[in-house]
């Protein structure tokens, strides 16, 4: 006598809620695909919707208009569902043969003026003050998940910039990660990432499939910036070694303009952090996980030298007919 055992398959669960209204019900039949990716830096989450339109309803009755609200909840039956947040159409795609349309939708918090190219000059000031003075003005909450040391600028300006490209500029070029989740602007310490612990473990058994590859281009054993001083009137070097650990690899030499020695230290630290986070990076498709989420370490296992303690960049939630919930992860070695 054989015995077998039988393993519960995880339903997928959606709700998609649009202009306020529960629809899930009514589009599920025409829904082929559902992606939502979560972004750590720069960008906020950004959803797509892909329907069938074979009775052409979408292009015509349904058709939807651009600046619709939507927000969507993902996950699996009897489980707790991923808030994926609140979204608005910027874009619809009509493509065919088959008919299908496709709505990309953009966080509700993003707004044309926060896109919109400006030029400001700020004058001794931080970057946590930069920062606040753009929440304020958006009507966001500033979530500072760092320390309380923070560059000091003798003077820093947005020329042409939106803020959106101005506050990712600032924060990659000093040692920050920038995003706006929701109703708040977060800036994360890079450094306070890549030492905190491993949320979950994944094994080379649980990826559907993976590609992982390290490299020495654009990797650095240290960075070298120098500046004016204005009051001794001479030219002063600055150096930093990288707090990842790289096989080989010159210095960064980094040419830009600073006002001073702590300014001039912290760029150097942040634009060689930047770039060497590249020294190891790779991409995971696995069973869906809403417990994945950019800025969380994940522990990679049985994967030989690869390894280690990897930061999450992006996750990628999707539910597409054929292959149900799965995630993507777009990953760099910390460890």
């Amino acid at each position: 006598m054989s015995i077998s055992t039988a393993y519960p398959v995880r339903a997928p669960r959606w709700i998609l809620t649009y202009r306020g209204v529960d629809v899930t019900a009514d589009v599920s039949r025409d829904v082929r695909s559902i992606t939502y990716v979560d972004h750590l830096d720069g960008l906020s989450g950004d959803l797509e919707i892909e329907l069938e339109d074979h009775d052409r309803r979408w292009q015509s009755s349904w058709m939807p208009s651009l600046g619709d609200s939507v927000s969507l909840l993902i996950g699996y039956q009897g489980g707790a569902l991923l808030p994926c947040g609140d979204f608005q159409v910027d874009e619809v795609e009509l493509c065919a043969p088959p008919d299908v349309m496709r709505l990309r939708c953009l966080t509700a918090y993003i707004t044309a003026a926060m896109r919109t190219r400006r030029s400001v000059g700020y004058e001794d000031v931080t970057l946590l003050a930069i920062a606040q003075a753009v929440a304020e003005r958006y009507g966001l909450a500033l979530i500072y998940a760092g320390d309380d040391f923070t560059p000091v600028f003798d003077r820093v300006t947005q020329t042409q910039e939106s803020d959106l490209r101005f506050l990712k500029r600032l924060a990659n070029e000093h040692g920050y990660d920038f995003t706006i989740r929701g109703a708040q602007l977060v800036f994360y310490l890079r450094a306070a990432l890549i030492a905190a612990d491993a949320s979950t473990t994944i094994q080379r058994r649980n990826t559907a499939h993976f590609s992982i590859r390290n490299r020495t281009r654009d990797v650095y054993r240290s960075a070298e910036i120098a500046y004016h001083d204005m009051l001794g009137k001479e030219l002063i070097d600055q150096s930093a070694s990288a707090i990842l650990a790289v096989a080989s690899g010159d210095a960064f030499k980094v040419a830009t303009r600073v006002g001073n020695g702590q300014e001039a230290l912290i760029k150097a630290v942040g634009l060689l952090g930047l770039s060497n986070l590249a020294g190891c990076e790779g991409e995971l498709s696995l069973e869906g996980d809403t417990a994945l989420a950019a800025g969380l370490n994940i522990q990679l296992a049985d994967f030989g030298a690869y390894d280690g303690i990897y930061l999450i960049r992006s996750a990628r939630h999707r539910l597409t007919r054929s292959q149900g919930y799965t995630t993507d992860l777009e990953v760099n070695r910390v460890r």
